[in-house]
Order: structure tokens, then sequence, then C-alpha cells
């Protein structure tokens, strides 16, 4: 039996490659190299086993932020914030099925993009007050928090997006989360 991060990770591909709909619980068994029954016997329906790996995905993402922020304690907001974009940055680009599921449901009105919402919620809230008090002092642009959000997540698509970065010639080992973070948080200085 794989481990439980193998479940969850050949869970997340499944549902970034085919979408929630199109996958069926009899191809998501057959992936996990499991019985026929694994996830109705473990989770009860597709729906909660998709629910438990979006869960497992954030967390990771989360904790890989939360291990920066730990570090930055103490330092000026601009540093921790911008630290924050990079650790979200670097995390994202070692997960592009994280991106590209969140990608998919994010253009669909559903009760799952808001499960994702509720989830992404404690990430997403963590670099608020930084962003906050760095826009009162005039130290970044005064843009509103979804123009924020955006424009530190909407990059990542060329992760979730990988033929297509590679057509336009970025290698599949290029490190290049650190230029990018830097790119979009240029925008954002004064």
């Amino acid at each position: 039996m794989p481990e439980l991060e193998q479940v969850f990770q050949r869970g997340l591909e499944a549902f970034a490659e085919l979408g929630y709909e199109a996958v069926s619980v009899r191809q998501l068994n057959a992936r996990l190299g499991m019985g026929h029954t694994f996830i109705h016997d473990r989770y009860g329906t597709k729906e909660d086993f998709w629910k438990a790996v979006v869960r497992w995905a954030i967390e990771q993402v989360s904790t890989e932020v939360a291990a920066t922020a730990d570090g930055a304690e103490g330092k000026d907001d601009l540093v921790r914030l911008t630290n924050g974009v990079r650790a979200f940055h670097q995390a994202i680009a070692r997960r592009p099925h994280l991106i590209r599921l969140i990608d998919y449901e994010a253009g669909i009105d559903s009760p799952r993009l808001t499960y994702l919402y509720e989830q992404m919620g404690q990430l997403n809230d963590a670099g608020r007050p930084q962003f906050d008090k760095l826009v009162q002092e005039g130290r970044i642009r005064d843009i509103p928090w979804y123009l924020f959000h955006f424009a530190v997540t909407k990059p990542l698509a060329m992760y979730g997006q990988e033929p297509l970065a590679r057509m336009f010639g970025r290698p599949d080992d290029a490190d290049d989360h650190a230029l990018l973070s830097t790119l979009v948080l240029s925008g954002l200085l004064l």
C-alpha cells in the first residue's frame, strides 16, 4: 500500500490532469494502485477524497511559507512580505499539479471553488497585515488586496502549464521562481 503522501500526490495529479468531473473513482483507485473500493472504504466519496487531497496539498504549501515567516520575526514588514511571496512561489514551483487544480477549479463557480477558497484563506491572509501596513506607509502601491493576490498567483501558471512553457523555451530544470518573485514584487514597490 502506498504511503499517504503518495496517495494524495497521485490523487492531486489525477484531479489536475483530468478535472474533478472527468475522473472516475475507478480511475482514481487505479492510479492509486489500490483496490476498486479504496476511496469508498477510506474516504466515502470522490468529493471527500478530493477535499482530503486539497487540504493536504495546501497544508504542504502553508507549512513551507509559515517556516519562512517564522524566520522573519522582528524583520521589516517589506522583508517579511517579500520572503513570504518568494516562499510561496518556491513551494508552488515544486507542486505544479496544485496550481493546475486551482486554475481549473477557479473558473467554475461551484462548491469546490468555495472549499478551495476557504482552504487557501489562512495562507492568503498571512501576508495581509504586512500588505495593509506597507500600503498605509506608502511603501508599496495602494492596490486592492485582490489585485495583489492575482499579481502574486497568476504568474505561477507557468509551473502548471509546463508543456506551453517548454514551447516558449523554459527548460525543465529551470530554477526561476526567485526571478519570478522579484519581477512580481518589483511592480508593487514605489
